[in-house]
């Protein structure tokens, strides 16, 4: 098998350049697309995205997303069951918890995929300052 030639894993790196503008600005349009899972989760009438619209407006459970058998699988699978008062006795409730700690998950990486990205872009001008566009 023949060895292919990868830009930057040698010490001929003379074509290997990285557009620091660019790289920024894809953190840039990260951080934009993020913007609306961040902050208060909206209203009953309209959410915004955020992890809070998941538990404080949306219940995740099956009397919401239907009782038949792939939306019951679903809301068993994203739902927390909680222990909650009823007039005849303890209820079980699903507010969507494990959904929601996905999803802050998802956000968290998305924060991190970003932040390397700047520092990238960083530590490429402080270490290249020739080619470094910023």
């Amino acid at each position: 098998m023949a060895e292919e030639s990868w830009p930057g894993l040698d010490d001929t790196d003379d074509e290997l350049y990285y557009d620091v503008g660019k790289m920024r600005s894809v953190a840039d349009d990260l951080e934009i697309a993020l913007v609306p899972t961040q902050g208060p989760g909206g209203t009953r009438e309209g959410g915004t995205g955020a992890v809070e619209a998941l538990t404080k407006y949306f219940s995740l459970d099956e009397e919401h997303i239907g009782r038949w058998p792939a939306a019951s699988a679903f809301a068993h699978s994203v739902g927390t069951t909680v222990l909650a008062p009823g007039e005849y006795g303890p209820v079980f409730a699903a507010r969507g918890e494990r959904l929601a700690q996905l999803y802050q998950e998802y956000v968290e990486c998305c924060q991190a995929v970003i932040r390397a990205i700047r520092d990238s872009a960083d530590t490429y001008e402080r270490t290249n300052p020739t080619q470094g566009d910023a």
